[in-house]
C-alpha cells in the first residue's frame, strides 16, 4: 500500500539524510517545503522567512504529495513537522488519498543538533537554516510520542535501522 513517510524532528537532526535513505531503499518521492521555497529563491542564504511565506511552500509542497499519494506512488515528507497538529494534518492528507501514514521522529539531543547547524553555519554544506528558526523549531518541537511513531535515534546505525524499520 502507499504510505506518506511524515519525518519529524528539529533542525539538523538527520531528517534529508534519513529522507534520502528511504529513498533509496522504497523508491519513494521526497517532497521538501524547502526544497520549494529554494525554488522560488528564497531559503537560500539561511533568511527568515515570514509564517505566511511558509505557509505558501507548505501547501505547494503537500499538493506535490497529494499527486504522487493520488498515482500510488509513497511519498517522504521531509520537512520538520514539529507540533502535533502538523502531523495530523499530513495523517489527513494520507488518509484522503487512501494511503498508510507512518510518522518517524528523528530523534537527537538539541546540542548535537546545535553543533551540526554551528559546522554547516561554517562548511555550507547545506543550506544555511536561519538561527532564529533553529531555536523557534527547538523551542517549540513537540515529540510525537503515542502516534504510533518509529523512532530513529541520529546517530544509530542506518541500514540496520532500515532493515529492522521498514524491511530493507
Amino acid at each position: 500500500m502507499t504510505t506518506l513517510y511524515i519525518l519529524s524532528g528539529i533542525s539538523f537532526a538527520g531528517k534529508s539524510v534519513l529522507a534520502k535513505a528511504i529513498n533509496s531503499c522504497t523508491h519513494s518521492e521526497i517532497v521538501d517545503p524547502d526544497q520549494v521555497a529554494h525554488e522560488f529563491g528564497l531559503g537560500l542564504n539561511g533568511e527568515f522567512l515570514s509564517d505566511a511565506e511558509w505557509s505558501v511552500f507548505h501547501s505547494i509542497a503537500e499538493g506535490r504529495a497529494r499527486e504522487f499519494l493520488n498515482s500510488g506512488v509513497s511519498v517522504i515528507y521531509d520537512t520538520t513537522s514539529f507540533t502535533k497538529s502538523q502531523r495530523d494534518h499530513l495523517k489527513q492528507i494520507a488518509y484522503e488519498c487512501n494511503a498508510n501514514a507512518q510518522v518517524i521522529f528523528v530523534r537527537i539531543p538539541e546540542e548535537v543538533a546545535l553543533k551540526r547547524w554551528e559546522l554547516n553555519s561554517l562548511s555550507k554544506e547545506r543550506f544555511h537554516v536561519h538561527f532564529d528558526d533553529f531555536n523557534m523549531i527547538a523551542n517549540q518541537f513537540e515529540p510525537p510520542y503515542c502516534e504510533s511513531e518509529i523512532t530513529y535515534n541520529a546517530e544509530e546505525d542506518l541500514p540496520r535501522w532500515l532493515q529492522e524499520n521498514l524491511g530493507c
